[in-house]
């Protein structure tokens, strides 16, 4: 090839989860990114095994109380209903509960910092037993407090970052 050799670089792409949303991928350069999570929680998940990683971001712990919502067009606003069809995605790709790495981030008490209304709570308390339903474990969290979140997913490494506003990142 002579003085000028070429050489392979793969390009990597960032791909926004927004609220109410799921995002699922096996590209080994891509990382998905959930902005500014304030009561509601961002939850990725990653399976070293096939190589499938995913965000949920969802907002509302109970997709019962929709108040004029209607879940099923909207499954990944609620806990309940989001995680379900997560955790249903990935199974059906061959993903197993006990491969999975779990990280979360949220459910802070931004606009109710008197905790009368507490959804951050709530939407924690609704993550944690839908994920006991599923026997599936919180591999780290960072919850609560009054500051917002932004979570990552780097697809190729599993790696998960959180960066709270005002206090840095940290890498899991």
């Amino acid at each position: 090839m002579g003085k000028y050799q070429r050489t392979a670089t793969a390009v990597s792409s960032m791909t926004a989860v927004n609220f109410s949303e799921m995002k699922l991928s096996s590209n080994p350069v891509e990382t998905l990114v959930a902005f500014s999570i304030g009561a509601g929680i961002g939850m990725s998940v990653h399976d070293p095994v096939t190589g499938l990683g995913g965000i949920l971001n969802f907002i509302l712990p109970d997709s019962t109380r929709a108040n004029g919502n209607n879940p099923s067009k909207t499954p990944f606003m609620f806990a309940d209903t989001g995680i379900a069809a997560l955790l249903k995605s990935l199974f059906e790709r061959g993903v197993k509960a006990e491969n999975l790495k779990v990280v979360i981030a949220g459910a802070a008490h931004i606009m109710d910092q008197s905790g009368l209304f507490n959804i951050g709570q709530k939407n924690l308390e609704a993550l944690k037993s839908n994920l006991d339903v599923h026997d599936v474990k919180i591999h780290h969290e960072a919850v609560g407090g009054i500051k917002s979140r932004t979570i990552s997913l780097e697809i190729g490494s599993g790696m998960s970052i959180i960066k709270t506003f005002g206090e840095g990142e940290e890498k899991v």
